[in-house]
């Protein structure tokens, strides 16, 4: 008798991109949905087998604990009715499959609605692929085969600005942590405005002659409020004494042109650090 059992495995859960082992590439890593209300995103297959890809949408944001680690923020049905998108937004082609070594356009279509706030408006596209599945005919040999199939989702932010947008931040506490080599710095945050707050740090150590000891620059998505911590390395043999962190946000971003980030003036947080 001739049985085939498929397995499919549902991978990354907690719908991270994890490029490394996804079947297809997707670019941009971020949308943005232009006046005319239209947006694309190429999805490539490099490999040897068709993928069958669905594109879906789920409204999430990137969030943080209290401590300050970098959560992702999903089923948050207030921020949603006041930021999300909702069905206005939808994907052209949906489904389909991608042959390999071929790319296809997905125009992401959202609908007019004259009565939105200005702002900037937000949600999450989850591209899910899987090799396509060949008929049991094609397959089948004597006794029992297993197939493994395996599924992944790959989430990417799409933002569509409506009329006037602004964005800011504005700092409370800031603390600081020693452990294992490096220095955590973690201030209080409130992001200003009605746009979220895309940009980057950079964490700039000075020792007591003001000279730049270390520096380290990373990338920045900052919705509401909260903590959120900023890590770098110390320098080795760092001897005892009083150093001088400042962290300086910018709306500027590598991966991102600027004429799609909303501007905000450089700010600055300083926080003192003693080694002892």
């Amino acid at each position: 008798m001739r049985h085939r059992i498929l397995v499919i495995l549902a991978l990354l859960p907690c719908l991270v991109s994890f490029s490394a082992l996804a079947q297809v590439s997707i670019a941009p890593t971020t949308v943005f949905i232009d006046q005319n209300g239209v947006g694309s995103l190429f999805i490539t297959n490099p490999g040897d087998t068709p993928q069958e890809i669905n594109v879906s949408f789920l409204f999430g944001y990137p969030g943080n604990d209290e401590v300050g680690n970098l959560t992702m923020v999903y089923g948050d049905s207030l921020m949603e009715k006041q930021f999300g998108m909702g069905d206005r937004l939808r994907a052209f082609p949906r489904t389909f499959i991608l042959a390999p070594q071929q790319q296809q356009t997905v125009r992401l279509q959202a609908k007019p609605d004259r009565s939105l706030a200005a702002g900037t408006y937000f949600t999450r596209v989850k591209i899910t692929s899987n090799a396509q599945t060949a008929d049991v005919e094609q397959t089948a040999t004597e006794g029992v085969s297993t197939q493994v199939n395996f599924k992944f989702d790959q989430v990417i932010a799409a933002f569509q600005k409506v009329g006037g947008t602004s964005t800011g931040l504005e700092f409370g506490q800031t603390s600081t942590e020693v452990k294992d080599g490096n220095v955590r710095i973690t201030p209080d945050f409130r992001v200003s405005g009605n746009s979220p707050y895309l940009g980057s740090v950079t964490a700039t150590m000075r020792n007591g002659a003001k000279e730049v000891i270390a520096e380290q620059q990373q990338t920045v998505a900052m919705y509401f409020s909260g903590k959120r911590a900023v890590e770098m390395k110390l320098p080795e043999n760092l001897p005892a004494g009083t150093y001088e962190i400042t962290l300086r946000y910018e709306t500027r971003r590598s991966d991102i042109p600027s004429s799609d980030l909303v501007q905000a003036p450089a700010v600055t947080q300083t926080v003192m650090l003693t080694i002892q």
